[in-house]
């Protein structure tokens, strides 16, 4: 799995899950949950994180994230 996208934008986070979707590129998003943590632990390690399992959509996955930008 290679890491797309991290950060601390809810909705980035919920339109690049939905165009990946919307894709077919396959991706997995980590610390989704771990908000309820902040002040225990530092701010950009529990920030979600994007990956994609397949290196051969990482491309397209990047364009997406380029668009979005």
């Amino acid at each position: 799995m290679r890491k797309l996208w991290t950060g601390n934008d809810p909705v980035r986070l919920m339109l690049l899950r939905a165009e990946l979707s919307a894709r077919g590129i396959e991706f997995s998003v980590r610390n989704e949950d771990l908000r309820i943590a902040s002040g225990d632990l530092p701010p950009m390690d529990i920030w979600p994180e994007i990956g994609i399992h397949d290196d051969t959509d990482l491309r397209e996955a990047e364009e997406v994230l380029g668009d979005l930008q």
